[in-house]
């Protein structure tokens, strides 16, 4: 008989159905660059002259390099990503480049659409039909829809939290028909590794 496969304790696998499902742990970025000829080294050492993280109260999980000479910092909160980015902003305007990470707003999938029903006229009848939605049609952004294998059409909109947790609730009328609606989830996977969460142009395997 074989023996039980064990993996690394050094390596963090992460399951499929936690990623699609959203129980992937967040995390808050933010990436530097310069402005003139500094290295990355340079950019660290730089950064470490009048930033102290225990001054401004972050905690900062990650430091790292990045491919193209950009630095990445991960601190722990959201709170700490705002404080972090505006205070060095405000000391190095001149010398660094700072982007913040903007969470990704919710994509619900809007299921078994009528054929008459498209991106361009779906928010329209969706608050017209739909009086919970009447006052939130500016948060409700409709993206593209796409004709499955079975021939049903699904339309993708992008929401704010508040509109989702209305959409799981419900079901929407369009037209003549009512309409489920879902999360709209799909895993990043690598094609080099096959891990998830990760692009081949960001995975380090082999």
């Amino acid at each position: 008989m074989l023996p039980p496969h064990k993996h690394s304790p050094k390596q963090n696998y992460k399951l499929y159905s936690d990623i699609v499902a959203g129980r992937e742990e967040k995390k808050f970025t933010l990436t530097l660059r310069t402005k003139d000829n500094h290295t990355p080294e340079g950019i660290i050492r730089v950064l470490k002259e009048k930033v102290n993280p225990a001054e401004i109260k972050v905690g900062i999980t990650s430091l790292k390099t990045l491919r193209d000479g950009r630095i990445l910092i991960e601190p722990g909160s959201r709170t700490e990503l705002n404080l972090l980015g505006d205070t060095i902003r405000e000391e190095y305007a001149e010398t660094l480049v700072v982007n913040m990470q903007s969470l990704r707003k919710p994509r619900m999938i809007i299921l078994n659409t009528p054929t008459e029903i498209t991106p361009e006229n779906i928010l329209e009848i969706l608050t017209q039909q739909n009086s919970e939605l009447a006052t939130e049609g500016e948060n409700i952004v409709p993206k593209f829809c796409y004709t499955t294998k079975r021939g049903t059409r699904n339309i993708v909109t992008e929401v704010n939290s508040e509109i989702r947790k209305r959409l799981l609730h419900n079901r929407v009328k369009l037209g003549w028909t009512l309409c489920k609606v879902d999360d709209y989830l799909v895993a990043k996977r690598c094609f080099r590794c096959s891990r998830y969460n990760h692009t081949q142009k960001e995975c380090k395997a082999e």
